[in-house]
């Protein structure tokens, strides 16, 4: 097999793990091994113990000498850490991108936000969600910061796999407010109320969810 190939396979099974974890088809807690893996992905054992070690690193797996892994468990503890490290974040990106924002950036943000609110108004929910990521995904992306990127990717792949396992969508109907106040601050380019703004408003998901779906974690 020529590195290329190699190279593809091992990507290959590292995303379909991470996906099956992700979307809960392989369940917080449960033992997985590399053999059983091999076979239901038609693959080596070597490929699907790189991806294994990929996962660890992203906590979504624990390896267990000698006997494969374990899929992380949800925890109250871990959901309170990943949200008050993205608070921090998101508050940086904002407060940077705040100093870099253009006019036609903050014209594409005004518009989403109205966007998002006749949405809500036609009760199209799905499309709420899908404005509300563009916003704060076009917030990170004008920090140009690509440390901070990085480690909100992995952060944001821990929240998705909790609410896809939980089947919460990521709405909160104050979120279409808050986002407004956000809105207000970026357009008077005053980056320390938007970075305020965005920690609360991280943290505001944080207490929604963890009320919304209490009875499913572990202490």
């Amino acid at each position: 097999m020529t590195v290329t190939k190699k190279s593809n396979l091992n990507e290959r099974v590292f995303l379909k793990l991470k996906e099956m974890i992700i979307n809960g088809e392989l369940k917080p807690g449960q033992k997985i091994t590399e053999l059983h893996l091999s076979k239901q992905l038609n693959a080596s054992r070597t490929p699907v113990r790189d991806a294994l070690r990929r996962l660890e690193l992203e906590n979504l797996v624990n390896l267990l000498p000698s006997q494969g892994a374990e899929v992380t468990k949800l925890s109250k503890r871990t959901i309170i850490d990943l949200y008050e490290c993205r608070a921090v974040l998101e508050g940086l990106a904002i407060r940077q991108a705040t100093e870099k924002i253009s006019q036609d950036d903050l014209i594409l943000f005004e518009e989403s936000t109205l966007l998002a609110e006749n949405y809500f108004l036609q009760g199209n929910i799905e499309k709420v969600v899908e404005k509300n990521t563009f916003f704060h995904d076009q917030l990170m992306n004008l920090s140009n910061n690509s440390p901070l990127i990085q480690m909100m990717n992995g952060i944001r792949t821990q929240i998705i796999r909790y609410r896809k396992i939980t089947g919460d969508v990521g709405f909160r109907e104050s979120f279409l407010t808050e986002h407004k106040d956000i809105l207000k601050a970026l357009l008077a380019r005053d980056a320390e109320q938007a970075e305020s703004l965005m920690r609360a408003h991280i943290l505001k998901d944080l207490k929604y969810f963890l009320e919304k779906l209490e009875h499913l974690l572990n202490d």
